[in-house]
């Protein structure tokens, strides 16, 4: 019984020893106007049967919810849209020199990069985000 685990405790070993040799498979994200071959033929399949339509709300950019548009797009086929309040001007910026409209406009360039990835629609309202209020009447005072 002893000799029977001690076998079986070295198979596992040599088995684990054996998988972790083997190359790791790379994830390849690409963008889906490069798709091509069976997988856009199955992604067009999927759209084709599914008329459904969905649509994200979010305050600023980077809120959003990435990868359930990408499994409601790519998974199920669904249109995917994601509504945005603001561009994102009032935020922060800890990469770049980037404030207020500059920062805005890099956030919208953001969201266009990645929704060719995602296939979302982006839409964005025309409010103004002014970045943090600490009361009432500044929130009131912004907004007019």
């Amino acid at each position: 019984m002893i000799i029977q685990m001690k076998r079986l405790l070295l198979s596992f070993a040599l088995a684990l020893v054996a998988l972790s040799t083997f190359p790791r498979a790379q994830m390849r994200v690409v963008p889906l106007d490069d798709v091509q071959g069976h997988v856009a033929l199955g992604l067009a399949l999927r759209h084709l049967s599914n008329t459904g339509i969905f649509m994200h709300t979010t305050a600023h950019p980077d809120d959003e919810n990435n990868g359930l548009l990408v499994m409601l797009n790519h998974g199920y086929g669904y249109r995917t849209a994601l509504a945005t309040a603001t561009r994102g001007n009032g935020g922060q910026n800890e990469i770049g020199p980037e404030i207020f409209e500059a920062l805005g406009v890099l956030r919208t360039q953001e969201l266009g990069a990645l929704h060719r990835f995602d296939g979302a629609e982006q839409y964005f309202t025309r409010a103004v985000d002014f970045g943090y209020s600490f009361s009432i009447e500044e929130t009131f005072e912004k907004w007019g």
